[in-house]
């Protein structure tokens, strides 16, 4: 049996409270993929063909501008945080 991080049980909490809060959901749901989408990033395939894959897929329903806005705040920003604080 697979663990579940906490971050995932807090992500699905929101979904399945969708109606709540839309923006909480689409957040939710880009945090369920973000392995993907950074994966996909290190492959070199670009932000907007990653989105439009996923949402051909039907797996985000949200726009790209917040897509784009996820991949920066929750994969760019996080790298960059990262690499300032590993010792030189």
């Amino acid at each position: 049996m697979e663990e579940v991080s906490l971050s995932q049980r807090i992500a699905a909490k929101a979904i399945a409270e969708s109606r709540k809060s839309p923006g909480r959901v689409n957040r939710a749901v880009f945090l369920e993929i973000r392995d993907e989408v950074q994966s996909a990033i290190e492959d070199g395939w670009s932000v907007l063909a990653i989105y439009s894959a996923l949402r051909h897929e039907g797996v985000v329903s949200f726009g790209y501008q917040a897509f784009r806005r996820y991949v920066k705040a929750l994969i760019v920003e996080r790298q960059e945080e990262r690499s300032k604080t590993k010792p030189s």
